[in-house]
């Protein structure tokens, strides 16, 4: 779970109208030099084994608590409690809130549906949510490390010593996807952590640029995990998510994701 996704998907309940740019191709088109791909997988590759290696590689399903916050002009607000499930490659459940005011998000593939219990609807997602979603989805840090990178026609391209915030250093890559679309990763050159990912979403203002940054890798059963992850538009903070907890390849039954046939059978 990636605090991407989880703005995402808070967005989504609410009514946003952000989408992520699939045109955002990075500057120049010149082949990079032999050396340079070398490197950029050197250092994909190091991040994984940072993570755990195959102990990564290998989760299948994850199940997340901890706290949301949105921001507001720089503000943190009121934070919200929230529970994510994830099955990879497709398959997450997110919810937000506790009694009345509870909310669940479900997408499965192609296909979606939102409960909230204020209202005491089952809606299926619409076709623009699901797109989102599954767009949202593409730059989350583990579907990146995980597969994003090694997608058919993606190409990384070694960027070198960047300062991905204000007096904070890097050592980056730039994954070039078929469509257009691009992602950049910051690795910590000491820790080999990823620092930031960095990519565009599109708004009712125009493209803007999106930075998600990582914080506090933490040990869980000998896979490293970021507790806080910041996300920043333009520069200025919009969200914090704070995990609590993750377990990785808990056993999550399929009806955690299957669309209730009515309000009261939501569990």
């Amino acid at each position: 779970m990636n605090a991407t996704r989880l703005a995402l998907l808070l967005a989504l309940l609410i009514g946003s109208t952000a989408s992520i740019s699939m045109d955002a191709r990075g500057a120049g088109g010149q082949d990079p030099d032999e050396a340079d791909t070398a490197r950029a997988g050197e250092l994909v590759r190091n991040a994984i084994r940072a993570r755990g290696g195959d102990a990564y590689l290998n989760i299948k399903e994850a199940v997340s608590k901890g706290e949301f916050t949105p921001f507001q002009k720089g503000a943190s607000t009121l934070p919200m409690n929230f529970l994510d499930y994830v099955v990879y490659p497709d398959k997450e459940r997110t919810e937000f809130g506790k009694g009345g005011s509870r909310t669940v998000q479900t997408n499965m593939g192609n296909t979606g549906w939102v409960y909230q219990a204020e209202t005491k609807l089952i809606k299926d997602q619409t076709e623009q949510q699901i797109k989102d979603y599954q767009q949202g989805a593409r730059y989350d840090l583990d579907t990146l490390l995980r597969r994003g990178w090694k997608e058919p026609r993606a190409k990384l391209v070694y960027l070198g010593r960047r300062e991905p915030w204000k007096d904070t250093f890097s050592e980056a890559v730039r994954i070039e996807f078929s469509d257009g679309a691009t992602a950049t990763i910051h690795f910590d050159t000491r820790t080999k952590f990823p620092m930031a990912v960095e990519f565009k979403v599109l708004t009712d203002n125009g493209p803007k640029n999106e930075q998600v940054r990582y914080y506090q890798w933490i040990d869980y059963d000998g896979v490293k995990f970021p507790k806080v992850q910041d996300t920043y538009r333009e520069g200025i903070q919009t969200s914090r998510v704070y995990y609590d907890s993750i377990i990785f390849n808990a056993t999550i039954p399929p009806r955690v994701f299957e669309k209730p046939a009515s309000p009261k059978e939501v569990k």
